[in-house]
């Protein structure tokens, strides 16, 4: 009988483990890597968990900010965004590249109706694809920039107003070492989190379990 809270327990853990993993989520990927000075480097930028009825991309408008003493932008790929969001002739695109102020990004706008990106995308995809040089050594954080209108900004269904629905999205940005030199060490993603809360949870009703044994013992 004393088994049956513990296994609530850990269901309930579970459960919440396996909603933090399912969570849509933007990243920066790899999240960590190095480069050469003078060297080449690309990164992806890429959407995953989109598992809920409303999440498709119809759009997206995304700069990501970089360190220019460290890095500068060299090519920027709008092609994997396009092609599942129906290729050159059903949408419009552009890019911004700037090395004054430290962003680089693109954006796509789909005419696809909704039924038909869905048929095109998965759960998880890349949007788009930005290749760095490195030119001094040094690290450089990449993060996604803030302005939710015009940085970050992810479109889903259309809403019945016409107007498209902003995806409630989780962003992790990344690092680029540029040099004999190495990115600090990355932080555990919350799926990490949530394993080693169960781990703690599972020592501790062992200690428990092994005291109170113990106890019985030694009053017996």
């Amino acid at each position: 009988m004393k088994l049956k809270p513990l296994a609530a327990a850990l269901a309930l853990a579970a459960a919440g483990l396996s909603s933090a993993q399912a969570a849509p989520m933007l990243s920066i990927l790899p999240a960590q890597s190095n480069v050469a000075v003078n060297g080449f480097i690309t990164v992806d930028i890429v959407i995953s968990g989109l598992t809920g009825i409303n999440e498709i991309v119809s759009g997206f408008d995304l700069n990501v900010s970089y360190d220019t003493s460290l890095l500068r932008w060299s090519v920027i790929d709008l092609d994997p965004g396009l092609n599942v969001m129906g290729g050159v002739g059903n949408a419009l695109f552009g890019f911004d590249g700037d090395d004054s102020d430290g962003k680089i990004g693109g954006d796509v706008t789909s005419f696809l109706e909704d039924d038909d990106l869905d048929a095109l995308q998965g759960d998880s995809f890349t949007l788009m694809s930005i290749s760095f040089q490195g030119i001094a050594q040094g690290v450089s954080f990449l993060n996604f920039g803030t302005d939710p209108d015009l940085e970050r900004l992810v479109t889903g269904r259309l809403l019945q107003s016409g107007i498209a629905g902003v995806l409630d999205l989780e962003y992790r940005g990344a690092c680029i070492a540029v040099g004999d030199v190495n990115c600090p060490g990355q932080v555990p993603e919350p799926a990490t989190y949530g394993l080693a809360g169960l781990a703690l949870l599972g020592c501790g009703i062992a200690t428990t379990r092994r005291r109170r044994s113990d106890g019985q013992v030694a009053t017996a």
